[in-house]
């Protein structure tokens, strides 16, 4: 569930990992402040793309790019701006389903398969407030972690905080996949061999 915290917030809980004093504001003219401005999007858009994070999933039905590839492939689709990371897709675009051969190359996913092309994504954040708790927390530790050694002087702190990030990403990941209902697989090789 969502934390519905401000950047601000969320920086000084990893300022609170550090022992430091909180920040009035992201936008204070510190030194600490503008670290922050400088790390926070590309740190938290980084660690969005490492899992399927439930509150960043989205769908949607590709069309076909006006421009097929030049070989190999049968069909080009823009991939939507906010995109981080493509599920694997399939053939219908539900998790379970066969899974069909794709690339993807720049901002585009080439596959034979014809438009519009269902596709499952890791999308980009930009509102803190939609952000989920463990994912809150596993940012506010990896913001100290990196942080660490410019704010405080002290490796230790980066070593020690990285193995905490670690354990709390690895606990937020398995959290987050047990939200919601588990998929049916869509062909069952055993099921299907004992009919």
């Amino acid at each position: 569930m969502s934390v519905n915290l401000s950047i601000t917030e969320i920086c000084n809980l990893a300022l609170d990992y550090l022992d430091e004093a909180p920040l009035a504001s992201i936008d204070d003219n510190s030194a600490v402040a503008r670290w922050f401005r400088r790390n926070f999007w590309p740190m938290a858009w980084s660690l969005m793309r490492r899992h399927p994070w439930n509150f960043a999933m989205a769908r949607t039905l590709l069309p076909a790019s006006a421009m097929a590839p030049a070989f190999g492939w049968a069909y080009a689709y823009d991939l939507p701006v906010d995109c981080l990371r493509v599920m694997p897709l399939t053939v219908n675009g539900t998790e379970n389903a066969k899974t069909i051969p794709h690339k993807i190359e720049g901002s585009q996913v080439l596959a034979d398969e014809p438009a519009p092309r269902p596709v499952r994504y890791v999308r980009r954040v930009e509102n803190t407030g939609l952000f989920d708790q463990q994912f809150t927390d596993v940012l506010a530790l990896a913001l100290a972690q990196k942080a660490a050694h410019f704010i405080t002087g002290k490796a230790s702190y980066a070593e020690s905080l990285g193995q905490k990030t670690q354990a709390a990403l690895s606990e937020a990941q398995a959290i987050d996949a047990l939200e919601g209902t588990p998929d049916d697989p869509e062909d069952d090789f055993w099921i299907e061999a004992r009919s």
